[in-house]
């Protein structure tokens, strides 16, 4: 009688075995499934799922930071910011956290403070994090690029210098130009000081580090301008408007004005003939041929025509170019030309979505359209567009 109850005792707890490892593993079964289908989501692009999808397992697995800290990511990418911090700084405040995890989560809450422009405790905390794991490429990037809205721009060249010596191939090309910008501000910093020589030793090495790049070349024209060299200067700020067409309704009326204090007016002309003949941006050809139409009116009003089928500001400028010189009926026939439709962008990606679409095709977002028509910028804007360029 005793064999046979230690033997049904026996079954009993061995059925009781199997059923909890069957169980357990039908639980990580399914916890396996929904994580790869979160990725799958994610990899689509929709992130509002994947946010649901991850707030369930956090339910379920509490004491998986990672979960957290993916969760936390994702609603920064989603303009949750305050939510993200909040997360960040709970899991930090875990105190069984392994080092990875904590190095994640000090980098995600750089980043939260990062959007919000709270720089320096942005520099704090991937600060904190880049001691922990000074190899971290992603988070020495996020670094070098507090540094630099932070304004400590000697530290942002050195991280940019540390980051492209642990990367390769194109992100080292990136990280190069990002040492490039970082020297740039270490230059206007210089000029700033009034340590002329020192500003212009800078301004060569940017220009080495990022050759292309118009925020460099604006340095230089600066630069340039302040120690006297009306000839570099006027190079340079051709090349800053051809490279940064975006910012010509700043960079252009910026080097007019020094021409004009300095007499270097047909010089600084003629780079604007050469520019606006093979322009092709509607901001750069209005901005240009607003200078120089009253000298070469038939130049300026050829620039515009061409840019007029695609810009609404290029035609506005055409007209009033017409009109000034008396010609009623070629600014009647400018102002009745139509104007092609205007890029579409997704509000929460940014990515050119297809007009008339009520869903972008890349992140899913609904009713997210936002169309960039170009305008005529008020004074107010050009002097804010100024101010932050000099500030840069």
């Amino acid at each position: 009688m005793s064999y046979a109850l230690v033997a049904a005792l026996g079954f009993a707890l061995g059925l009781a075995l199997a059923w909890w490892w069957l169980g357990s593993r039908r639980r990580s079964d399914e916890a396996s499934a929904r994580r790869s289908h979160v990725l799958y989501e994610l990899a689509e692009g929709d992130l509002d799922n994947v946010a649901q999808e991850l707030e369930q397992i956090a339910e379920s697995e509490p004491s998986d930071a990672t979960v957290f800290l993916a969760l936390a990511a994702l609603d920064r990418r989603r303009g949750r910011v305050d939510r993200a911090k909040a997360i960040h700084r709970t899991v930090l405040a875990s105190a069984e956290l392994r080092p990875e995890e904590r190095v994640a989560a000090l980098a995600g809450l750089g980043r939260d403070l990062l959007a919000q422009g709270r720089d320096e405790a942005a520099v704090g905390a991937l600060s904190r994090a880049i001691s922990l794991a000074p190899r971290s490429v992603a988070t020495l990037e996020s670094l070098a690029r507090a540094l630099e809205q932070a304004g400590a721009w000697e530290r942002a060249a050195a991280a940019w210098e540390r980051h492209e010596k642990l990367v390769e191939g194109r992100r080292r090309r990136e990280s190069r130009i990002g040492r490039g910008h970082a020297v740039a501000g270490q230059a206007m910093a210089a000029l700033s000081e009034g340590d002329e020589r020192k500003a212009k030793k800078l301004t060569e090495r940017a220009i080495e580090l990022a050759p292309d790049s118009g925020h460099v070349w604006y340095v230089k024209a600066r630069v340039d301008a302040a120690t006297n060299a009306k000839s570099a200067a006027v190079e340079a700020w051709q090349r800053a408007w051809e490279l940064a067409p975006g910012g010509a309704a700043a960079i252009v009326p910026e080097a007019w004005a020094w021409a004009s204090d300095e007499g270097c007016h047909d010089d600084l002309v003629e780079r604007m003939l050469a520019s606006i003949r093979t322009a092709r941006e509607p901001a750069l050809v209005v901005a240009l041929a607003e200078r120089i139409a009253r000298q070469h009116p038939e130049q300026a009003a050829a620039a515009l025509e061409r840019s007029a089928p695609a810009s609404a500001m290029a035609i506005l400028a055409l007209v009033r170019l017409r009109l000034a010189r008396g010609q009623r009926d070629q600014a009647r026939e400018a102002a009745m030309a139509e104007v092609g439709p205007g890029a579409v962008v997704c509000r929460r990606c940014a990515v050119e979505m297809k007009r008339f679409a009520f869903r972008c095709d890349h992140c899913g977002a609904w009713d997210s359209a936002v169309a960039l028509g170009d305008r005529l910028p008020e004074a107010s804007e050009v002097d804010v567009r100024s101010e932050t360029v000099e500030r840069a």
